[in-house]
C-alpha cells in the first residue's frame, strides 16, 4: 500500500489534503455520507487519498454484503496484519471512527447549510467567545475521524526514525474509517476481522472528552400482528389487527416495567419501547386491516446477551398468543451488542489522566450504542472518548467546539505515545 502523494503540488496538497485538524474536519464534513441510504464510499476513498498524499499506507476494505460501502484503513508503524497483536513491547493502538452520518433532513431548517462546514465564532452562555464547526457529522463523528488521522500522521516520522529524539522502535497506530455504524452494518467488525485489530482501541465518538467504559446495546424488532380483514361497515365479521396490537402493546408495557427494575451502575436502566406503528395505510380507508406492524426498541445492558433478549421478546409474544389469542411474529431489523470493560482498566485510567481537568474523571457509561462493542467482542480493550457533545448528534445545526477538538489532539497524542511506550503494560 505505498503512498503516491508526490505527484501533487504543495499548494494543492495542502488545500485538498490538509494536515490541520480543523481544515481536515471541514473537508470530511463537506462530503455527504448519509446512512440511510449508505453513501460512505466517497468519504472512505477520500481518507485513502488523504493518507497516501501524506505517504501513509492505506487501503479500502469491502464490507461483506455491502460492496458499495467500503471501509478505509490507515496504518502507521509496524503492524502485522492478522497478527494476534499481543506484543507488550510493541503494541498496536487502534483509533476508530465511522464515516456515515444520519440524514440531514430539510436544509432550510439549518442555520448553516448542513454540508457547508461553516466555522462560526459565537458567545456561550457565560459570554465567552467560542469557535464552532457546524455541519452534519461535525460532532458525530467526522471531527473524531479527522483527529484519528492527524494523530496517526504525527507519529509517521517517529516510526521511521526520522526524529531521533522521539523515535519509536516498534508498534503501530491503525485508523479505522468504518462504514455503517449508524445502522449496525459491520464496518468496524470487518476491519478487525481483516487483520486490522490491535492491543487497545479508542473509539472517538463525541463524549465531551469524558471516558466511557460501558455502553448500552440495542435491538430493533419489526413485529407483525395478524388479523382478518373485512369491510368496516361490518367489523365483527373480521378481526382488526390494530385491536390485537393494542393487547400486545399492553404486554410490552409490562415488559418495559420489568426492565426498568434492571439497572447498570454506569449506563442506567433497560427499556422496551414501541417507536413506530403502521396499519391500514395501503388499502381502502373502509377496510378493517389484517396486519399491523410496529417497531420494538429494546435497550440492552452490559452483561445481557442478544440471544437472551431475543428469548425474552419471544416469551412476550408467546404469552400474548396463549392468553390474548394474538397472532404475531417478530424479525430483527438491527442490533448492537452492549460493551463493557472494567471502569478501572489501565487504558481508561490513562485516558482520564491525560484528559486531566478537561472533563469529569469519575467512571461513566454511555446510554447510546457504539462500535466499542466490536473491539470488546474481539477481546480488545476499548474506551469511548472524543471531542464534541453527544447531545449534538443527529440534531439540526449540529456543531462541535473547535477549542475542545484542538485540546483533544494533544491528549490523544499523549495517550498514544504512552501506550506505544508500554505504559499500559507496566
Amino acid at each position: 500500500m505505498p503512498g503516491d502523494g508526490g505527484a501533487m503540488g504543495d499548494a494543492d496538497h495542502g488545500a485538498r489534503y490538509p494536515d490541520d485538524l480543523v481544515a481536515l474536519a471541514r473537508e470530511l464534513v463537506r462530503i455527504p455520507s448519509e446512512n440511510p441510504p449508505g453513501e460512505e464510499r466517497a468519504v472512505a476513498e477520500y481518507v485513502v487519498e488523504w493518507a497516501r498524499a501524506h505517504d501513509l499506507d492505506a487501503e479500502l476494505l469491502d464490507t461483506p454484503g455491502y460492496r458499495e460501502r467500503p471501509n478505509a484503513v490507515v496504518v502507521v508503524g509496524d503492524h502485522e496484519r492478522g497478527g494476534d497483536g499481543a506484543d507488550a513491547d510493541a503494541p498496536t493502538v487502534v483509533l476508530n471512527g465511522h464515516t456515515d452520518v444520519v440524514p440531514a433532513g430539510n436544509p432550510a431548517a439549518w442555520t448553516h447549510e448542513p454540508y457547508e462546514a461553516a466555522v462560526v465564532t459565537e458567545r456561550d452562555d457565560d459570554g465567552s467567545e467560542q469557535e464552532l464547526l457546524y455541519g452534519r457529522g461535525s460532532a458525530d463523528m467526522k471531527t473524531g475521524l479527522a483527529l484519528a488521522l492527524v494523530t496517526a500522521n504525527a507519529f509517521a516520522e517517529r516510526f521511521e526514525g526520522d526524529e531521533p529524539s522521539g523515535a519509536l522502535d516498534g508498534g503501530a497506530v491503525v485508523v479505522h474509517a468504518a462504514a455503517g455504524e449508524e445502522t449496525g452494518i459491520p464496518g468496524t467488525r470487518t476491519c478487525i476481522e481483516e487483520g486490522y485489530g490491535g492491543d487497545y482501541a479508542v473509539v472517538l465518538e463525541p463524549t465531551d472528552l469524558r471516558v466511557a467504559t460501558s455502553a448500552k446495546g440495542v435491538v430493533t424488532y419489526r413485529v407483525t400482528v395478524r388479523g382478518e380483514s373485512t369491510h368496516a361497515s361490518h367489523p365483527d365479521e373480521g378481526r382488526n389487527a390494530i385491536d390485537a396490537a393494542r393487547l400486545l402493546f399492553d404486554r410490552v408495557d409490562e415488559y418495559d416495567a420489568e426492565l426498568r427494575e434492571r439497572e447498570d451502575d454506569l449506563v442506567g436502566r433497560g427499556y422496551a419501547s414501541v417507536t413506530s406503528v403502521e396499519a391500514g395505510t395501503t388499502g381502502n380507508m373502509g377496510v378493517i386491516p389484517d396486519t399491523c406492524e410496529f417497531l420494538l426498541d429494546r435497550r440492552v445492558l452490559p452483561g445481557e446477551s442478544i440471544e437472551n433478549v431475543d428469548a425474552e421478546v419471544d416469551d412476550v409474544l408467546a404469552a400474548a398468543a396463549r392468553e390474548d389469542d394474538v397472532d404475531a411474529e417478530r424479525e430483527t431489523v438491527q442490533y448492537y451488542e452492549s460493551a463493557s470493560i472494567p471502569a478501572d482498566h489501565a487504558l481508561a485510567d490513562l485516558v482520564r489522566a491525560e484528559t486531566g481537568d478537561r472533563a469529569p474523571s469519575d467512571p461513566w457509561g454511555m446510554t447510546a450504542a457504539t462500535d466499542a462493542r466490536e473491539f470488546v467482542a474481539a477481546g480488545i480493550p476499548a474506551v469511548v472518548w472524543g471531542p464534541g457533545s453527544l447531545s449534538q448528534a443527529h440534531t439540526v445545526d449540529e456543531h462541535v467546539d473547535l477549542a475542545e477538538a484542538r485540546d483533544a489532539r494533544g491528549v490523544l497524542e499523549s495517550v498514544v505515545e504512552r501506550a506505544l511506550g508500554g505504559d499500559l503494560e507496566n
